[in-house]
């Protein structure tokens, strides 16, 4: 199934104060390795979608990010910025698969996911 939502992302300063919060308040199960240089917790909801906690550097925005699956990100962006949306994240690598990061043409911020193609 295609452009249905796919992932959520919680971006946070605090990984332990967030985990506590999200885990007291929805019994979401959070696991993740302490790191002090990058750290990427994953948020199991016990359905979909999924989600992750992103510790965020102090020069980056927080916020929630909810992620669409595509076919292709690539022709997703053309389209975008055809309709008078802005691509904020270019297209990246990651476990599994692809994403990037756009806003509407009213500056919402939603990301993309496109699953490896093997």
């Amino acid at each position: 199934m295609k452009n249905i939502f796919h992932f959520v992302e919680i971006r946070t300063r605090d990984l332990d104060k967030s985990k506590r919060f999200y885990e007291t308040l929805f019994s979401w199960k959070i696991m993740g390795e302490k790191n002090e240089d990058f750290a990427y917790w994953l948020i199991d909801t016990g359905g979909f979608p999924k989600g992750g906690m992103w510790r965020m550097p102090k020069d980056k925005p927080l916020g929630v990010i909810t992620y669409v699956l595509v076919e292709s990100i690539d022709n997703t962006l053309k389209e975008i910025e055809k309709l008078g949306g802005k691509v904020i994240l270019a297209k990246r690598s990651a476990d599994g698969g692809s994403y990037a990061v756009f806003a509407d043409p009213e500056g919402n911020t939603l990301g993309l996911w496109e699953v490896e193609k093997k």
